[in-house]
């Protein structure tokens, strides 16, 4: 696919490892380095050309797509999940003719690892806080997963490497994973640790949930929102014996300050699943995309 004018609307991420194929498929490209504020400035930066590119961070909305007529192409350099979860308004890009793609499963080994070292640290309590009175192994410890696509599976599958019990909730069970599923309201009362991995805006746990969920555990989160009622998670986190661990990627600025000093708020310094190694295999990914046909 060869397109007059090309332009990353915001950082991806992907360009030193693509520059030179992206420009090899135009007549102009243009890399953004950082994050556009508002759709003028979105609109600013996208006009005259047929394909953007576009980050998790930067929403392009229906107003956005009406006001530029020459878009003939997005490539979503970050995960399409569903319409609902996208950052990229689908149907109106649709209306208009224009190609949307996205990419899946080029972040997960990075938020693994983090979420597997930080319960390391907290129950091992070689960090600022520790779970229980004595040091603790993960051997043993009950891990729920909600939401057992590609990262739940990875999760669950080194949860196995640690002897933890692994079992799940999803909306579909699922057959021959080798884990147990459960209610999603058992899953919550018989964990130890909930770790959940959803797509964005999918919300799951709110005053309910945490009540049967209780107390003593461990919530964790590392998807691009929260996966819970917030006012619901707060009453939750009331209690002493309770912990959460966040990538920093899945709060919104104003909660990152509400959560940064929390002393069982255990929050990432940076986004766990764009490592260097992510953002070379994302952007082959996008560049898989765009050269198809």
């Amino acid at each position: 696919m060869k397109f007059s004018k090309i332009v990353a609307i915001d950082y991806t991420g992907i360009d030193e490892f693509i520059h030179e194929e992206l420009k090899g498929l135009c007549e102009e490209l243009v890399m953004y380095e950082d994050i556009p504020v508002g759709d003028d400035e979105i609109v600013q930066r996208a006009e005259g050309a047929d394909a953007i590119l576009v980050s998790w961070n930067t929403p392009v909305s229906r107003a956005v797509i009406k006001r530029l007529p020459t878009l003939k192409y997005i490539g979503m350099c970050c995960s399409l999940y569903d319409e609902e979860s996208s950052n990229v308004d689908i149907q109106a890009a649709q209306a208009q003719d224009i190609i949307v793609r996205g990419v899946k499963d080029y972040g997960d080994d990075g938020v693994v690892e983090w979420i597997f070292s930080e319960l390391v640290r907290l129950f091992k309590g070689s960090g600022n806080v520790q779970f229980r009175e004595e040091q603790i192994e993960l051997g043993g410890v009950k891990l729920g997963i909600i939401g057992l696509g590609t990262l739940g599976q990875m999760v669950a599958d080194a949860g196995m490497f640690f002897s933890m019990d692994v079992c799940y909730y999803n909306r579909n069970k699922k057959e021959g994973t080798g884990f147990a599923y459960l209610a999603l309201e058992e899953l919550l009362k018989t964990c130890d640790v909930i770790s959940t991995h959803l797509p964005r805006n999918t919300n799951v746990l709110g005053s309910a949930e945490f009540a049967a969920l209780g107390n003593g555990k461990v919530l964790i989160n590392t998807g691009l929102s929260p996966s819970f009622e917030i006012n619901a998670f707060d009453r939750w986190l009331e209690c002493e014996n309770n912990y959460a661990l966040f990538d920093v990627i899945s709060l919104s600025e104003d909660l990152r300050k509400k959560y940064e000093n929390h002393p069982r708020v255990i929050m990432s310094k940076t986004v766990t699943g764009f490592t260097r190694n992510a953002r070379r295999r994302l952007a082959l990914k996008v560049l898989e995309n765009i050269l198809i046909p």
